[in-house]
């Protein structure tokens, strides 16, 4: 089973309509609701993929039983801490030419008293779990490290771990060296301090391997992405698309990599399904949702480079 934590989860609601003015009234031609948080996006793709999931973090309120309804409309199985919070809505406005403006709420402030409760409730949740997501932001009011005590906890139960974070809770989280890291390029730049081309990105990644982190993968949006590991340096491109929505997609890669994972997945093979899995997500509406097929049938069109540098 794969175990997804999302500690900020949302409702998603994603408007589509034919173009979006500033200061005018805009009429919305379609409303879709899901249950979201890079999380639960990582846990629908998995789902979507025939895997066994389960989804975890923390809800509260009148929003956190409707984001409980919506998987459950999904049948997506999960066991959420329940905090004495309002859970956040978020909104996902897409035009007609495809282009996309998100608006995110930054949800509530929680105590001590959650934070802990929280992570004896993932203690109990690691003992069926055979590889952990750990994925987007924290609440207010959760430790910077709040990551890092989540990693140190799988690693003890020997689940591996995949980091898909930014900020502070990315920079926290890498000090228990995750399994995996996915940051993409900018997060990347971000950590680095300094813009880098692909050479670049392979040195600056060799640093996490040095520190115990098994795979570095840097997703690249359309030029797919790169994985840094002991065993070699890939780089992945998944072929040209028209795309429908491309939020999700990072979440998407995620849940590519911890399905490979769990298959025990060679790096070289491991890339290619996680770059098929993000590239199927872009060419439908929902947010993190994959056609098995269709991630079945881009995986043979994924050129793999193996780098040198």
């Amino acid at each position: 089973m794969i175990l997804t934590v999302t500690l900020n989860a949302a409702i998603d609601q994603t408007y589509r309509l034919e173009r979006l003015y500033a200061g005018e009234v805009n009429r919305v031609a379609r409303v879709i609701p899901s249950a979201g948080g890079k999380g639960l996006n990582v846990a629908r793709v998995v789902h979507s993929l025939g895997a066994e999931v389960r989804a975890t973090g923390v809800l509260g309120g009148r929003n956190g039983d409707r984001i409980r309804d919506l998987l459950e409309q999904e049948h997506i199985p999960n066991d959420f801490f329940d905090a004495p919070i309002e859970s956040r809505i978020c909104i996902n406005i897409i035009d007609g030419d495809g282009t996309s403006t998100e608006l995110l709420e930054p949800g509530d402030e929680v105590d001590n008293r959650t934070v802990e409760g929280f992570i004896g409730h993932f203690k109990e949740l690691l003992k069926d779990a055979r590889v952990v997501t750990l994925s987007g932001s924290g609440l207010r009011g959760m430790p910077d490290n709040m990551y890092a005590l989540l990693a140190e906890a799988a690693h003890e139960a020997g689940k591996p771990v995949i980091l898909d974070s930014s900020g502070r809770w990315l920079t926290e989280g890498l000090k228990a060296a995750p399994t995996v890291i996915k940051p993409n390029r900018d997060e990347l730049v971000q950590l680095a301090g300094m813009e880098l081309d692909e050479p670049g990105v392979v040195r600056f990644c060799q640093n996490y391997i040095r520190a115990g982190i098994r795979h570095a993968v840097v997703s690249l949006g359309s030029e797919g992405a790169i994985l840094v590991s002991r065993e070699g340096s890939y780089h992945a491109r998944p072929p040209k698309l028209s795309t429908v929505n491309t939020v999700g997609s990072g979440d998407a890669m995620v849940a590519g990599l911890a399905v490979g994972l769990m298959n025990g997945s060679a790096p070289e093979e491991l890339l290619r399904r996680a770059v098929a899995v993000s590239a199927a997500n872009t060419l439908t509406e929902q947010t993190g949702f994959v056609v098995e097929e269709e991630a079945g049938r881009l995986y043979q069109e994924i050129r793999v480079e193996r780098l040198g540098h």
